[in-house]
């Protein structure tokens, strides 16, 4: 079975999204064209990505229209594939407070994400938020009981400025804590 380490870069990236706009629903459907304009792409290219997927059988189309889905395949291997990201598959989940392996994972992707901060060419405001988010987060994991919900806001605060930026290893990182 394909793994999602198994794809390139470009095709990850588009299941990546896909996965992302469907909210990981087999049954729903987003235009192919506005997957690849996500992170650049343009008609033709969006097309070539969807149909080597599509002959993967991990995409559907929907539509003439360039409507596409999850296959029941696609889907199981997002749900697989997510271990590749956020500390080895390690989730937050929803009940708190954090566990003391939660804690450890976030700590090992905060190390991570702020070694990577300088090199990643993310304008002012955007720099901006991911450091207030980060230390927001390293301030709730000072707590005696690390509140979950606290540290999900902030994640997915920065999941929201990786994907507006293109950062698609933070994307997938933080989207594996995510679940």
């Amino acid at each position: 079975m394909t793994t999602l380490s198994d794809l390139e870069t470009t095709a990850r990236d588009f299941l990546l999204e896909l996965h992302r706009s469907t909210e990981g629903k087999p049954d729903a459907q987003v235009s192919m064209y506005t997957i690849g304009e996500a992170f650049g792409l343009d008609r033709d290219a969006s097309t070539a990505v969807a149909e080597d997927l599509m002959a993967q059988g991990l995409v559907e189309i929907r539509t003439l229209a360039g409507a596409i889905g999850l296959s029941d395949q696609g889907a199981d291997l997002m749900a697989d594939g997510q271990d590749s990201g956020g500390g080895d598959g390690l989730r937050l989940g929803t009940t708190s407070p954090l566990t003391a392996s939660q804690c450890e994972g976030v700590d090992a992707i905060l190390t991570q994400l702020k070694s990577e901060l300088g090199q990643s060419g993310l304008a002012f405001e955007a720099l901006s938020e991911m450091i207030a988010d980060i230390r927001t987060i390293e301030t709730q994991m000072t707590s005696p009981n690390p509140k979950t919900i606290i540290v999900r806001e902030c994640f997915t605060s920065m999941l929201q400025t990786a994907t507006a930026n293109r950062q698609t290893e933070w994307q997938r990182l933080v989207e594996g804590l995510l679940g």
